[in-house]
């Protein structure tokens, strides 16, 4: 009679690869529409707009913000 092994599935607490192969379109999903809406409400912070904005691609110039030299 063969002697049945114990085999454990690799996991991290109760995360195992098949839930997170099966979550991991809704997490992208809402990872996204996270960062949107934090850009979206971000867009009037000046720092926000010259670091992160203004550096998109295609649309920076939108939120480009003009430089002031103000040297003394």
């Amino acid at each position: 009679m063969p002697v049945s092994r114990i085999v454990t599935s690799p996991r991290f607490a109760f995360i195992t690869p098949e839930k997170l192969i099966k979550v991991a379109p809704h997490l992208a999903t809402w990872g996204a529409a996270a960062g949107s809406a934090v850009l979206l409400l971000g867009s009037d912070v000046p720092i926000i707009k010259k670091d992160i904005l203004s550096k998109i691609p295609v649309v920076g110039g939108y939120w480009a913000v003009a430089e002031s030299n103000n040297e003394e």
